[in-house]
């Protein structure tokens, strides 16, 4: 049986993933810190196994050793300042879980990534190949983009390594949304400049298909763009997540130019006074949700054999 050690096996994208993993035969190991966490894993069929991210032991080192691949996608994902958190959590812990996993015999390494590690706004149907070199402002994608050099730094013909760098991603459960319904709920969301701009999202369904496509392909050392596949304006995408959730959110807009000007003022005080909490606007979340940020994953297509498990109208039903 193909083993797989799991990092963030009680998030959004573990709790999707695991299911699906297990279906496709693999028996997973799943990192845990928590009692609650290992309750989680186990409810999906993942064997849990007890360590911190931050400061991986023996536990760890003896689960790798089990198995042939590691699926990484725990972060540090927030708008917050703390920096040190964020390069504990991932760049450090990233490093570390590479070097063990190489000493554990793991064949292939799959890191999920973030399409924000690619730099410059707006971001309009880029593909790898054209992507900048440069590393983004705020603190999570540039960690992301730090951590994923390091895995794609670390590929050999024996140990194998692949990025895979999703966009916005969606699905059943996704708690990271709950913030955006709570503000719909309550009247006050804002399409920023209209809403009209594409964003690519894909997914979690789509996204457990393309860690399937990299655990089986013979590629190694190389990123790729994962999405659903289609360009949609992000009004569409948001309308329809809400209304799947039973909200109205309404037209009410935002002007994007105040918009910006609000989130670097904004970001440049808690800058100043040192602040490590989250802003209630920062420039990272104009960038992300008020601003064209579109991909193409031809590449994952054609190389890896990408292929979408499910369609957006299909996923949206699915959340009603």
């Amino acid at each position: 049986m193909k083993k797989v050690f799991v990092t963030g096996g009680s998030g959004f994208v573990g709790q999707n993933v695991i299911p699906i993993l297990k279906k496709q035969g693999y028996e997973v190991h799943a990192l845990v810190r928590s009692d609650k966490s290992a309750q989680k894993v186990q409810a999906v069929g993942a064997i849990p196994v007890m360590d911190d991210l931050t400061a991986l032991s023996k536990n760890t080192e003896d689960a790798l050793k089990e198995c042939e691949f590691v699926l990484h996608s725990a972060a540090h994902m927030d708008f917050t300042y703390d920096r040190q958190l964020f390069y504990a959590m991932n760049v450090t812990a990233t490093q570390k879980l590479l070097e063990l996993a190489k000493a554990g015999g793991v064949k292939k390494f799959i890191y999920i990534s973030a399409a924000p590690v690619v730099p410059g706004s707006p971001i309009v149907k880029l593909t790898e190949d054209e992507a900048s070199e440069g590393l983004p402002t705020a603190l999570y994608p540039k960690t992301k983009a730090i951590a994923e050099k390091a895995v794609l730094a670390a590929n050999t013909s024996s140990f194998q390594t692949i990025a895979l760098r999703p966009p916005a991603i969606w699905g059943p459960n996704n708690h990271h949304y709950e913030e955006l319904l709570a503000m719909a709920r309550q009247g006050k969301w804002r399409w920023i400049g209209g809403g009209n701009h594409i964003l690519s999202t894909i997914h979690v369904w789509n996204l457990a298909n393309a860690v399937l496509a990299a655990f089986d392909s013979e590629k190694g050392g190389e990123a790729y763009f994962v999405t659903d596949g289609d360009y949609r304006p992000m009004k569409q995408t948001f309308k329809a997540i809400m209304e799947a959730a039973g909200i109205q959110p309404g037209d009410k807009v935002l002007p994007r130019g105040v918009a910006v000007f609000a989130a670097h003022v904004i970001g440049g005080v808690w800058k100043i006074l040192g602040l490590k909490s989250r802003p209630p606007v920062a420039p990272i979340m104009i960038r992300l949700m008020g601003t064209e940020f579109s991909v193409s994953d031809e590449k994952a297509r054609r190389e890896l054999g990408y292929k979408n498990a499910i369609s957006f109208q299909e996923g949206i039903a699915q959340l009603v």
